[in-house]
């Protein structure tokens, strides 16, 4: 019993990890497609790009909390969920 409880505790950071990381690339295409389509202001468009790029590159270092909320941001400004 003492050896499960450590190996079901690592292995949930596992998975909550892995469903972080498919958040920000969901996230990401949410707001690619979005962008495809979205009539902005130049400024809105800039800082929804810059806070996408930022978000990949949280992402991509294994920040993904930090480039989920990133993409929360970009999202309110596209005003898509």
């Amino acid at each position: 019993m003492r050896i499960i409880a450590p190996v079901l505790i690592i292995a949930s950071l596992g998975f909550s990890t892995a469903a972080y990381a498919g958040q920000c690339a969901d996230d990401v295409a949410k707001i690619d497609k979005a962008l495809t389509t979205a009539v902005l202001d130049a400024d809105i468009k800039t800082q929804v790009t810059d806070l996408r790029e930022q978000a990949v590159q949280l992402c991509g270092a294994g920040n993904d909390q930090e480039g989920i909320d990133v993409t929360a941001q970009a999202k309110t400004l596209l005003n898509i969920e």
